[in-house]
């Protein structure tokens, strides 16, 4: 075998590991460059901090509604307690309870970031199941806006209780979700519905707000 040939039959492997370690170094400056935005800046942002975090909680003792959400309802109260001392309890029914709570902007460069509705009721009669015309038991709870319920907050307050007895306490907690805040960042209300064999005891709003310090 002559020597060209032998040096050729070294060379060759040697030629393409350094091809291949030279497309690989290309390859890692491409996809480095390419994960900084061609400028050294990264492409994924984490999530800035907020400058300035603040709580509020607002309550339904003072009794308000805001009458562009309430669209067809008719027949409802607005005072907390209602109905609690007649004997015996509210033996008509069919008054609902409504409340509009009102955030206003602190600052102009602020926005709810999450809520926690908190409603406490009490059932002023009986209930027999939660498809019964005649009583409580198919009493719903709802957010509504513009007289229509926000999805998910429309729902059974006796979930799983039917039967009971008037008095039977609920407490129903609800974490307001994105739909849900920018509504309320938009509006500046969120409205409660309570049907209308029940007595709403308490509601507050419990908002985490961010504002920017400029």
């Amino acid at each position: 075998m002559s020597n060209q040939l032998v040096a050729s039959k070294i060379f060759a492997p040697l030629l393409a590991a350094a091809i291949l370690l030279t497309a690989g170094s290309v390859l890692a400056q491409t996809q480095k460059k390419k994960a900084t935005g061609g400028g050294g800046i990264p492409d994924i942002v984490r999530p800035a901090t907020c400058p300035a975090t603040s709580s509020i909680t607002l309550d339904a003792n003072t009794p308000y509604v805001l009458t562009s959400d309430i669209g067809s309802i008719q027949n409802y109260t607005t005072q907390l307690n209602w109905g609690l001392n007649l004997h015996p309890p509210h033996p008509t029914g069919d008054k609902g309870y409504l409340h509009t709570f009102v955030w206003k902007h602190g600052h102009r460069c602020c926005q709810v970031v999450s809520g926690v509705m908190k409603v406490q009721m009490t059932a002023l009669q009986a209930g027999s199941n939660p498809t019964s015309s005649q009583d409580a038991g198919n009493d719903n709870i709802s957010i509504i806006h513009q007289g229509l319920p926000i999805p998910p907050y429309n729902e059974r307050i006796y979930t799983n209780l039917p039967p009971f007895q008037a008095g039977q306490t609920v407490t129903k907690p609800w974490t307001l979700n994105a739909a849900a805040l920018h509504l309320l960042n938009t509006t500046g209300h969120l409205t409660l519905y309570v049907e209308d064999d029940t007595s709403v005891t308490s509601a507050t709003l419990q908002l985490t707000i961010c504002c920017l310090t400029d």
